[in-house]
């Protein structure tokens, strides 16, 4: 059985996630201590106690351990396998990160998975719906076939969201995973989304108008689409991305916190993707850390526009769990198997 020090780096619940969706990809026995020791309250919370029953479910793993608080538990996965599986995490947790916890058994072993999530869609500190589907999503296409469907929005602090998503392994060997150099945007495009509560204020129209406003300076179209859900409680915020013939899409985002007004939700959404833009690199920083499992079982090089902590945590779980070996060179990445 293999250990993990969960205040590794970041000492958050990234640690745990990864850990677990690798533990249940190589069929790996794993032992994960100090869980979320770098947190003012450590120990699973209800969207943790989730994942650890997520990535249970599809390998049909023995859980040790694992309650509300619990700072340390064991898991011993067994065969992966197929199937639909739901999920309510009962409050704003997200939903994509629960879902960011399977990735690796759901789109590298053999099946067809359907989730059904409940929880928050676009909350703080997670990648929000649409940047998981038009930027995580796409770049894993080479490996596996993702979609996602958000059908209600779930914003902080009740939540209530519902998210659909369905995977699949792909077909035939998966190539290394070379991400290099930028690929040539030649289109920018984002979802404008709002609590249908806050319509009448045009609140989603204020953040597409704001970040257009910026974008257009870099001389290629935009084209943002502007939505309403029936959320539990008031929140909006901006996904925007990248289009190209070939290569990854750059992300960039922004939400609602602490009634932060529309026109500067847009205006930081649309800063940081050309931040992302900017630099060159082939990924941006929020989606280098979700592809370093991907690198551990394919092998590959990536350059990113930083190198963050949870990069550096995953990579830790990776060397561990899967016996890859990364290097670290600047803002470029390499891992050989």
């Amino acid at each position: 059985m293999i250990e993990i020090d969960g205040s590794y780096g970041e000492g958050g619940g990234a640690i745990l996630r990864q850990a677990l969706g690798m533990a249940a990809y190589a069929g790996q026995p794993v032992r994960i201590f100090n869980i979320r020791a770098g947190r003012e309250r450590a120990g699973l919370a209800p969207q943790h106690l989730k994942a650890v029953q997520a990535a249970g479910a599809v390998c049909g793993a023995q859980i040790r351990g694992a309650g509300p608080g619990s700072t340390e538990i064991t898991f011993e996965p067994g065969p992966v396998q197929s199937g639909a599986f739901d999920f309510d995490i009962g409050t704003a947790g997200s939903t994509t990160l629960l879902l960011q916890t399977v990735l690796l058994p759901c789109l590298c072993r053999e099946g067809e998975y359907e989730f059904r999530l409940v929880g928050g869609t676009d909350v703080p500190w997670s990648p929000p719906a649409d940047y998981m589907n038009w930027v995580t999503f796409q770049a894993l296409g080479p490996i596996g076939a993702a979609a996602l469907r958000v059908r209600r929005r779930g914003y902080y602090p009740r939540g209530g969201g519902l998210l659909l998503a369905r995977l699949a392994c792909g077909s035939g060997p998966a190539p290394p995973l070379e991400l290099v150099e930028p690929a040539e945007v030649k289109t920018i495009r984002g979802v404008s989304h709002a609590a249908s509560m806050l319509e009448s204020r045009g609140i989603a129209e204020r953040q597409a108008d704001a970040a257009d406003h910026l974008l257009t300076r870099l001389g290629c179209p935009v084209d943002i689409t502007v939505r309403y859900s029936n959320a539990a409680n008031p929140g909006h915020g901006l996904t925007l991305w990248t289009e190209s013939d070939e290569g990854p899409a750059l992300g960039g985002s922004a939400l609602s916190v602490e009634e932060k007004p529309a026109d500067e939700v847009g205006r930081e959404a649309a800063r940081a993707l050309m931040s992302a833009m900017a630099s060159e690199a082939a990924v941006d920083h929020c989606l280098a850390d979700q592809l370093i499992p991907f690198l551990a079982v394919r092998g590959g090089t990536l350059t990113t526009s930083e190198i963050t902590s949870h990069v550096r945590s995953n990579i830790y779980v990776a060397e561990r769990l899967l016996g890859a070996r990364f290097e670290i060179e600047g803002t470029t990445i390499r891992a050989s198997l």
